[in-house]
């Protein structure tokens, strides 16, 4: 284990290190965990992804958050609403491919 100062910092373990600051071969300090123990025991945490499924799948009245907003982005859409039906065709039949020409030329340059 690290030894702790005084101030409550730990000491810098110098034994058995290169000057690069890297341990040694046949280091028994610098290794934290023991054969098949997890460094992370309480896994990943969770991502933004899986709190926000969380929230949409909250039942409100006769569905879910997911679906009331799945149709107001539809009624907006109906309503003329480009933006509304530029996401829902992206999403349903992909985004369009972009093609952009390019043109190269080349010129030599002659030195006499």
């Amino acid at each position: 284990m690290t030894e702790i100062q005084k101030n409550g910092s730990p000491i810098k373990q110098t034994a058995n290190r290169r000057k690069n600051g890297q341990f040694g071969n046949g280091n028994t300090i610098g290794k934290r965990f023991q054969p098949g123990e997890s460094g992370n025991p309480n896994g990943r945490g969770n991502s933004a992804k899986d709190i926000l499924d969380k929230l949409l799948d909250i039942p409100k009245k006769n569905t879910t958050r997911r679906e009331g907003i799945i149709d107001k982005l539809i009624s907006m859409a109906e309503n003329g609403n480009l933006n509304a039906i530029k996401e829902i065709l992206d999403r349903t039949d992909g985004r369009s491919r972009e093609y952009i020409e390019q043109r190269i030329t080349r010129d030599e340059v002659v030195i006499e």
